[in-house]
This record gives structure tokens, C-alpha cells and sequence, in this order.
């Protein structure tokens, strides 16, 4: 009967609407992360009524999947149905198709059946939410029941495995709220009858609440459903999260655990990645409104300062790309919030002030310059808490923070450091060329007028550096920054993104001044342009686009509305062509790890992006032919383990230069033979803006590719 049900929901009901339709209700995914969000944003604004059901929601849900995927699932241990079932329609990576019970052993997302998961958590949330407030089971009961049916539909389950899930949840959920409501009855007086939301807040705090609800709403439904591939240092950074360590080659390991994170709780998708990067940067946002607010004592003040943060050019494109920069931002604006309470009497804020700063440097070393900052404020200005255990208690806390990266650099010839050292250590025959680029860049990650705005506060600033302790420590966490970087731009060449977190102090300094300032007619309207001009730049990164639309069919330069520009210039580029890559290679490579050929590239982001989009996600590889530098791929090495196997190779750029590689590559002995299988076009509107080639190389040697010479 169980087997029956499922071959009549599953394949005699199939039909192209519900193949569109109910794969949205078996997605996890996209329920997951908001629904965080909004837990914590409830939680945090709500009542004591409102918390208790949250904090029941939380126990419910979370103790009901525990025990069924720890517990009842391994004690039964019984298959999925496409595991023993032949023909089975399944719904996964966004693609339906028909599977082969055979290659479920080579399948890496093994797991067991009984009781589906999806339905204990949903059965529980509703059980929860319709004791405390019954109104809601007019929704929640026929998501559930929606919910259910998509797991038959999808082949995940069988109709008894989601009944079992039902009936595990609904228990959970009446326990759970059972027993917190007698709770909250006899240790909680009662409370008053009021609004969910304080709505006595000052005009200028709920005004700039509901802006950053807003940003951050329009920020999600962006990176959800704007459509652009992972870049490849996303692509990357994704990669690591695969293989959580205590440090990588290139950079601490935040980034990959905060991409685990989101990964785990919305799936191996773009938007997943990049919710936490527009997390971080609304926190960083509501971390400089409190700062601010702090020091002028104004909320108008703080209201500038956070529009200024919001609306830099820098905001728009950190809050949708998934990079180390928006988890060094939020701690960053967590250490200046923090270490400024701290110099203000409150000596609890020593120890946040240390954890912030070690969460900093495992998201990116240049976190050492805030330190830098902060020592010289003591020095120069506050001296008086040098003779206290606070600052000594932070730098501890950092510094075990940052111990399990020294640890794994110490294991590893200190390999991060040689790299950060060799980078550094690039000369530059054309500093003045460079340092006006410098200054470019910025210009363009701040805007041109917000950049002058904030330039004006720092130079307020350090006019009262002796007089005001605030103005001190503003000037030094913005100067120290801005200032290494912009010598360090005479000796290389520079990268926009560098000091971007001195325009952290540079919003807070630019609010304070702006409200002490007379304001006349002109000098608001010289604020609204660089609001109103900030915006404009930020939108226009993000709406390309629509000059791509315009275009006239090219395979050079691209022409449109004008304009003629290179687009390998073009840095959103950079964000297409990982679907294209990915549909091509999976031709080739089986989903199955393990068997058939195994794709590799001779660049790290192209080895990353065919990890990626491959179907199946397979392991990629990235061969070092001894002309580039090393990266983490090189470290984790495996190629012992392909000898014999044939190569899916892939490269930018088209077949004459995937023929030069093949030589090389037959030349060193690595492969028996060679040859370019298709070259991949990319294109946006009508113009060609990218091409990968793709090649099969047969019969790997077990050649070692590790380089004579090591280049960090």
C-alpha cells in the first residue's frame, strides 16, 4: 500500500504544473533564512508573549528534527524511496529527473527515510503556533499538508514517512508549548495589553528602523532573484566551506564557516551564500547608527551617518557578494561600538571589544590596523586606561581568537604570511600612476561627494584631536586606515576595497560634525547630492544589465547606448558565465563522485566555479603548470588519487590557447593524449562578453604538479 501511494502521487499524478509549483513547498531552502531573520528581528523588538512563542517555536522545531534525523532515522534506517525503487521521479539542484537505483552507492547525498524531516518541522510549527495563537492554523495547516505532498511528489519519501513525521511533530510541538506556557504563567507576572512593536520610539530611530527594514528587504529580494553567478572568489570561498579547517592559504577561516552556515541552512545556492553578506552588512549599518548615536548624543546625527553608510556604492555591491569584506566590516563596526563603551566606563565591553577584534582577524589580517588604532588612541589620548586589566583582557581574547590560524600557519611553514609578505613586497614602477588610481577607486566606492564629506569630518576631527577624546579616536580609526593604504598604493598596484572600513568611523565622524555644523540651504543640498549621487552609483553596479540589453551583437568591444567599452573591464562580468560553464561540464563528469572523468582548470576561480555549477558538485582540481602563484588547491593536492583517470579540463579563452595547454600538459608526461571538446560562449544581450573551452585529456600519469620554484 505505502509503495502504491507513492508511484500514484509520484508518477501518475506528474504533470508540468506541478513540477513548477510543488518543488516550492520541498524547499527548505528558501524558507530557512528568512525565517532566521525574522525570528531574531521579532525576538528582539517583541513582547514577552511574543518571545515566549518564539522561544517555543525554537524548542519545537529544533528538538523535533534533532531526534528524528539523529534518533528515529538511524534506529530504522530505512531507505529512500529512489534507493530502492527503480524509475523514481526526483526533484534535486533544481532539475528533474528519473533515477537509477543502481548509482544511489556513488550517490553523496545518502540519508534515510523514515520519517521525512520536512514534515516534523513543519507538523511542529504549526502544533506551536496554533496553540498560542489558533488564527495561524488557517495558514500553517495547509502549508503543512502542502509541505507533505511535495516530499511524495519529489521522490524523497514515502507517504508513511511523512504520516510518521506529522504525528513526531505535532508531539514536539505540544510538549514544547505545553510546558513553556505553564512556565511563563507561574514564574512571569502578567503582562499588560500593549503593541508588539514600541511605537514610543523617537521619530528619527523609527525612521531609520524601518529604512534599514527596507534596505535589507529590497537587499534580499535582490541577491534571491537577480539571477547573477557566484564570482570566483565566492566561488572559492563556497569551496572551503566544503572542507572546514583552521586556516587557508590566502586568508583566515570566517569566511568558509560563515558559508557553511548558510549553505547548511538554505542550500548550495547564489542567494544562500549572499544572504550573509547583506546580513552583515545591515548589522554593520545598525552597529554605526549606535555608535554614532553614542557619540553625539543625537539622532539625527546617527540617522546621517547610517544614510551615508547605506547609500555608498561599496554597500550596494558588499551586501550582495558573498566575500570576506561584509564579515570584516560588522566586526569592525562591533569593535569601534564596543571599544568606545569601554573607554566610557563600562568594563563588560572590554571583553566584547576582544572578541571582535579576534572574529576580525579571522575574517581578514587587516583587522591589525583597528588594533593599531586603538592603541594609539590610548597612547595619545586616554592614557589612564593603560594602567587597567581591560585592554589587556581584549588583546588576550583576541589573541585566542586568533590561535587556532596560527596554529594551522605554524603547521604549514606560515604559508598565509609568506603570501600576505610576497603581495606586499610587489614593486611599482609607477607609483604616482598608482596613487591617483588609489584615490580613483575610492571615488568610486564611496561616491565623489560623500568621499569629500567624510574627508571634511576626519579634518575636523584631527583639528580638535587634543581637545575632544571622541574626535581623537574617530580621526584615528579613520586616519590609520586611510592612510597606511594610501602609501602602501605608491608600491602597488591598488585594490578599491582596501580601506574600506575607515569610512565606518568616516559615516560616524561625517553624522556627528554634520550636526553640530550650521546648515544652511546650500550645504544640505551638498549632502542630499551625495546621498542622492551614492545611490545613483549603486543602482547603476547593479543594473547593467540593462546597457548589456541594449547592446548590438559584438565579439569585441560592446556598444550600446553610446558607449563602447572592453568588457573583460567590466567587473560584473565577473558574475556570468558559471550556469553556462557548469551546464557544459556536466555533460562530461558523471554526478556521482568517483566515477568517470574529474574536472580541473589551470585557475583557481574557474576550478572553484566548476565545482560549483558541475551537477553533483564534484571535487575540482587545479593543476600548477609553475607560472602562477600557489593557492589552496594546491595544498590539498589528491592528484595521487586520479592516476589513470581521464580530465575534464577547462580554461578561459578559446581553442588555440586550450591547444597550447594540452601540448604542455602532453609534453610534461601528465596525460597520454588530448583534445578540445567544446569551446562555451557566454553572452549578455546580444554581445559576447567571455569564452571558457573545454577539453578531454585521457589517462592521467600521476605527474606531480607541485612547481620547482614556490610563488606566493
Amino acid at each position: 500500500m505505502n509503495s502504491w501511494a507513492f508511484h500514484f502521487i509520484n508518477q501518475t499524478m506528474k504533470n508540468a504544473l506541478f513540477d513548477r509549483v510543488i518543488p516550492f513547498f520541498s524547499d527548505k531552502d528558501t524558507v530557512v533564512v528568512p525565517g532566521l531573520v525574522a525570528w531574531i528581528v521579532c525576538f528582539w523588538f517583541g513582547r514577552r508573549r511574543t518571545r515566549v512563542l518564539l522561544i517555543a517555536l525554537l524548542l519545537a522545531v529544533g528538538g523535533a528534527n534533532l531526534s528524528a534525523e539523529q534518533g528515529i532515522k538511524n534506529l530504522f534506517q530505512e531507505k529512500r524511496p529512489y534507493a530502492a525503487l527503480d524509475g523514481v521521479n526526483v526533484y534535486r539542484n533544481g532539475q528533474w529527473w528519473v533515477y537509477d537505483a543502481f548509482l544511489y552507492r556513488h550517490d553523496p547525498r545518502q540519508s534515510h527515510s523514515f520519517p521525512s524531516s520536512h514534515a516534523t518541522n513543519v507538523a511542529a510549527a504549526a502544533t506551536v503556533l496554533g496553540l498560542l495563537q489558533p488564527v495561524t492554523l488557517f495558514v500553517t495547516v495547509p502549508v503543512a499538508l502542502l509541505v507533505g505532498f511535495s516530499r511524495v511528489y519529489t521522490g524523497q519519501h514515502y507517504p508513511v514517512d511523512v504520516l510518521a513525521g506529522y504525528g513526531w511533530g505535532i508531539a514536539w510541538g505540544l510538549a514544547v508549548a505545553a510546558g513553556l506556557h505553564a512556565l511563563s504563567r507561574r514564574a512571569l507576572p502578567p503582562e499588560p495589553e500593549v503593541s508588539a512593536i514600541p511605537l514610543d520610539l523617537p521619530s528619527a530611530q523609527r525612521l531609520f528602523l524601518g529604512l534599514l527594514a527596507g534596505w535589507t528587504l529590497l537587499n534580499f529580494l535582490y541577491v534571491r532573484f537577480n539571477g547573477a553567478g557566484l564570482a570566483g572568489d565566492e566561488a572559492q570561498y563556497w569551496d572551503w566551506s566544503r572542507r572546514l579547517q583552521l586556516g587557508y592559504y590566502s586568508k583566515p577561516p570566517l569566511v568558509a564557516y560563515v558559508n557553511a552556515f548558510f549553505t547548511h541552512a538554505a542550500g548550495n545556492k547564489e542567494w544562500a551564500l549572499r544572504t550573509g553578506a547583506l546580513l552583515f552588512t545591515s548589522g554593520t549599518v545598525a552597529l554605526v547608527y549606535a555608535l554614532t548615536r553614542r557619540i553625539a548624543r543625537r539622532d539625527d546625527a546617527a540617522l546621517v551617518a547610517a544614510l551615508a553608510l547605506m547609500a555608498m556604492p561599496a554597500s550596494w555591491v558588499g551586501s550582495a557578494l558573498m566575500t570576506i569584506d561584509p564579515i570584516l566590516t560588522f566586526f569592525w563596526a562591533l569593535a569601534l561600538y564596543a571599544f568606545h563603551r569601554a573607554v566610557n566606563g563600562e568594563a563588560g565591553a572590554w571583553w566584547l571589544t576582544g572578541l571582535a577584534l579576534g572574529l576580525g582577524m579571522l575574517a581578514k589580517y587587516t583587522m591589525a590596523l583597528l588594533i593599531v588604532a586603538f592603541v594609539l588612541y590610548l597612547l595619545l589620548a586616554d592614557r589612564k586606561w593603560l594602567r587597567t586589566r581591560g585592554p589587556y583582557a581584549a588583546l588576550l581574547l583576541a589573541a585566542a581568537c586568533t590561535s587556532g590560524v596560527l596554529y594551522w600557519n605554524w603547521t604549514h611553514d606560515w604559508i598565509s604570511f609568506r603570501h600576505t609578505a610576497h603581495i606586499g613586497a610587489e614593486g611599482s614602477s609607477k607609483p604616482l600612476k598608482h596613487f591617483a588610481e588609489f584615490w580613483g577607486g575610492q571615488a568610486g566606492l564611496v561616491s565623489p561627494l560623500l568621499l569629500g564629506l567624510m574627508l571634511w569630518a576626519a579634518f575636523r576631527g584631527a583639528r580638535l584631536f587634543t581637545r575632544n577624546r571622541d574626535a581623537a579616536y574617530l580621526f584615528l580609526c579613520f586616519a590609520v586606515l586611510f592612510t597606511f593604504y594610501a602609501l602602501v598604493s605608491f608600491f602597488r598596484t591598488p585594490e578599491p576595497n582596501w580601506p574600506v572600513c575607515a569610512y565606518l568611523a568616516g559615516a560616524a565622524g561625517l553624522g556627528w560634525w554634520w550636526s553640530l555644523a550650521p546648515r544652511t540651504r546650500r550645504t544640505r543640498g551638498l549632502l542630499a547630492c551625495g546621498l542622492v549621487l551614492g545611490v545613483a552609483l549603486g543602482i547603476v553596479a547593479r543594473s547593467t544589465d540593462l546597457l548589456y540589453a541594449a547592446a548590438e551583437p559584438s565579439t569585441g568591444d560592446v556598444h550600446a547606448l553610446g558607449l563602447s567599452f572592453d568588457p573583460d573591464r567590466d567587473p560584473t562580468n565577473e558574475l556570468r558565465g558559471g550556469p553556462e560553464l557548469g551546464a557544459a561540464l556536466s555533460k562530461y563528469i558523471s554526478p556521482h563522485e568517483g566515477a568517470g572523468p574529474f574536472p580541473f582548470s589551470d585557475r583557481y576561480q574557474l576550478t572553484a566555479l566548476s565545482a560549483f555549477y558541475t551537477n553533483g558538485r564534484p571535487r575540482a582540481y587545479c593543476m600548477n603548470p609553475g607560472d602562477r602563484r600557489l593557492n589552496q588547491y594546491d595544498l590539498w593536492g589528491g592528484w595521487d588519487t586520479l592516476v589513470g583517470r581521464d580530465g575534464i579540463f577547462v580554461t578561459g579563452g578559446d581553442g588555440l590557447k586550450a591547444q597550447i595547454l594540452i601540448v604542455s600538459m602532453l609534453q610534461r608526461g601528465a596525460f597520454q593524449r588530448g583534445e578540445v571538446l567544446e569551446t562555451v560562449p557566454v553572452y549578455r544581450g546580444k554581445a559576447l562578453i567571455k569564452t571558457y573551452t573545454i577539453c578531454r585529456m585521457y589517462g592521467y600519469t600521476g605527474y606531480n604538479w607541485a612547481p620547482r620554484e614556490l610563488k606566493y
